[in-house]
């Protein structure tokens, strides 16, 4: 069957649908929310924890107690570089566009106009995708590998097993009859606390996480008691208008953490499938008012010379043969404090 257009028939554009997904930015919304740009190739953070101590009781006529100072580390990181560019060419801006309308068509410049535009989209989604991939990796993982040409390295911020990272085992896992989600966020929430002094308000979890919630016998035993608050696990409300993908289920006491799912996808070019940046069997503990800075380094272009999220430059070759649109950023989400998040495996 020939799918030839025949020009001397009347024909309308009905509609254009573009199924290309745009990127979401809920975990950079929501921990990376804080922006800063260094002209530096990396950037350094002094990092101070403490105990609780007390006042030391002493009699009024002796001497003082002296307090030694604490000491500090120091974080070395260095951002990540993305550099990718599209072509446009003569060809391109004589033949109709995307969406373009038959009765009016455009003349070649505005095609051109119209395409860089387009081209620009394309290539910020490209990079709010990346950054919010690791964004991902530093909250789930506690490193960002930054792997292409030419990189390759490791920002590590220090997640410990068992403390920052935890596996389930046996019957401790909520899929199965002895598992206990409710006590084990408590447990997580109240270590949180006492590491960093921050309460995790959200809990970000798998589809099969929330699934094993919702079917696990002993929360659904201490939900029927009457007259007893101990949580809700209700229809899915959407988190914000602008963050599709985004739901809140509910909350289970004595945590009281806002249980949230985040069904955003990338595509892995080593799999070559598409992937959940939470994974299915992860639960997400952190605090939104923890320590956290996105970071943007110093892009190595001499027309700019300068830090900023990103840098978009076009120019034409001198022949004409084609106009070159560029993007480039140099970012990193930067998860310094480390000790208000916690990431458990907790299905068998």
């Amino acid at each position: 069957m020939s799918n030839k257009v025949d020009i001397y028939q009347p024909r309308m554009l009905a509609a254009a649908l573009s199924q290309i997904p745009r990127p979401r930015r809920f975990l950079l919304n929501t921990f990376f929310g804080n922006v800063k740009t260094h002209v530096t190739e990396t950037v350094d953070l002094d990092i101070r924890k403490g105990k609780r101590t007390v006042a030391a009781m002493v009699h009024p006529l002796h001497n003082g107690k002296v307090v030694e100072r604490g000491g500090f580390a120091t974080n070395t990181v260095k951002p990540g570089y993305t550099k990718e560019l599209i072509p446009m060419r003569p060809g391109d801006t004589v033949t109709r566009s995307f969406g373009e309308d038959y009765s009016q068509p455009l003349t070649p410049v505005q095609r051109a106009a119209r395409l860089l535009g387009e081209d620009l989209t394309t290539l910020d989604d490209r990079l709010a995708r990346r950054e919010e991939v690791m964004a991902g990796q530093a909250l789930v993982q506690g490193r960002v590998h930054v792997l292409g040409e030419g990189l390759d390295h490791v920002v590590d911020f220090g997640y410990e097993t068992g403390k920052h990272k935890i596996v389930l085992t046996g019957g401790s896992c909520w899929d199965t009859p002895t598992g206990d989600p409710m006590r084990d966020l408590d447990t997580w929430s109240l270590n949180a606390v006492a590491r960093c002094g921050l309460k995790p308000n959200v809990a970000i979890v798998g589809r099969d996480v929330l699934w094993s919630l919702l079917d696990n016998e002993l929360i659904k035993e201490r939900l029927d008691i009457r007259n007893f608050f101990v949580g809700q696990m209700g229809p899915a409300q959407s988190f914000s208008e602008e963050e599709d993908g985004v739901m809140w289920h509910g909350r289970l006491a004595p945590s009281n953490i806002d249980i949230y799912t985040y069904n955003e996808l990338w595509f892995n070019p080593d799999t070559m499938q598409d992937e959940p940046i939470i994974p299915d069997d992860a639960v997400l503990l952190g605090s939104t008012r923890a320590g956290c800075l996105m970071q943007y380094g110093m892009i190595q272009n001499m027309f700019a010379l300068d830090a900023m999220p990103r840098f978009p430059h076009s120019w034409v070759e001198n022949n004409g043969a084609a106009r070159w649109l560029q993007l480039e950023s140099a970012p990193m989400p930067n998860l310094y404090q480390v000790d208000a998040f916690t990431v458990a495996h907790v299905l068998s």
